[in-house]
């Protein structure tokens, strides 16, 4: 692309991600800013599209540009919105950046199972052993979804008396399947 068509055709983007009516066409916004300038800013208002798919594609865009937006993710695990707090995690946890250990682990328990969920997920996906404290009480947490994923990233940074001591009471199947795959005896 022609470098003086560039900001032209970055704020075109911005204003379709910002008012676009279809769904479709706030997606592909995100999808292209992510791979262009400076778009950190419309990209995370975009974690508060009405559609969910233009929220994923927004977090996918922000994991693209990685550590530098760690810092304006961190205070959205706190935001009012439980689906701004999922995704936040979410791209947290794709960027892997260690600055985000801590907030992760505070939000673990999240009003919300959703978030409480991929907060472990990421924190496995970070893999800091830091994290391996919250994640064994997470083996205990009421979602299963959220067990698992604490199993599951338990695994990954060396959390086998955890997982050995949640497993003979643990009520789900699949979670106990996690726990026996995270202990390698899948």
């Amino acid at each position: 692309m022609n470098q003086e068509k560039r900001p032209a055709a970055e704020e075109a983007l911005v204003l379709a991600l910002g008012g676009a009516d279809d769904a479709r066409v706030r997606r592909m916004s995100s999808f292209l800013l992510g791979g262009i300038g400076d778009a950190a800013g419309p990209l995370i208002g975009a974690l508060r599209d009405p559609d969910m798919e233009v929220r994923a594609e927004a977090g996918r865009a922000l994991a693209a540009i990685g550590a530098p937006v760690v810092s304006a993710l961190v205070p959205l695990l706190r935001d009012p919105d439980w689906r701004v707090r999922y995704r936040a995690a979410e791209v947290l946890g794709a960027i892997g950046d260690r600055r985000s250990v801590g907030p992760l682990i505070r939000s673990l328990s999240d009003e919300k199972d959703h978030v409480r969920y991929m907060s472990a997920k990421a924190l496995g996906a970070i893999g800091d052993p830091a994290a391996r404290d919250a994640l064994s009480r997470t083996l205990h947490d009421r979602n299963p979804p959220a067990r698992k994923a604490a199993a599951l990233a338990l695994g990954r940074i060396g959390g086998e008396a955890a997982l050995l001591a949640a497993l003979p009471d643990e009520p789900s199947g699949s979670v106990r399947r996690a726990i026996r795959d995270a202990l390698g005896q899948g």
